[in-house]
């Protein structure tokens, strides 16, 4: 196991928004994860261009609920909750998260404002953990200007 995943299953790190540096193909991950009772949600971020993309493309992946609503109030909902989703925790690895940086600043920083405060709400909650890595080309700097991304 990558010393990086380590530090999420032992609760090193705690569950957050990371860059993720690592080149371990998503299959290898997952199963990885898969074998501590994780779950993976692999994200392909080149077709992400628009906050409806994101909604869908993570609707799809996450199995969200039929009431979910395409906006942000239930996408934040829906993060925060997940019982629907079987595991231990959480993982949305998402791949090429630069492409919605660069083609909707809004909608990156929002969904980053909203991914944090999902995070945040289920470590309050008891539930299992979420974390979002963020791997490729991509802002650095977390988008409200509060610091650097933190790496994992």
């Amino acid at each position: 196991m990558t010393t990086r995943l380590v530090a999420v299953l032992g609760g090193v790190r705690p569950p957050g928004v990371y860059r993720w540096l690592s080149r371990a193909h998503p299959s290898a991950v997952r199963r990885e994860l898969a074998a501590a009772g994780w779950a993976v949600h692999p994200l392909d971020g080149r077709a992400l261009t628009g906050r409806l993309d994101l909604f869908d493309r993570c609707a799809e992946e996450l199995a969200f609920p039929g009431w979910f609503g395409r906006n942000w109030n239930a996408f934040s909902d829906c993060l925060g909750d997940l019982s629907w989703l079987t595991g231990a925790g959480h993982v949305l690895l998402w791949e090429h998260y630069g492409t919605l940086a660069r083609t909707d600043p809004k909608a990156w920083q929002q969904a980053y404002q909203v991914f944090d405060g999902a995070i945040g709400a289920r470590a309050t909650a008891g539930v299992p953990p979420l974390y979002v890595l963020l791997r490729g080309v991509g802002p650095v700097e977390e988008p409200d200007g509060a610091g650097t991304i933190p790496m994992l």
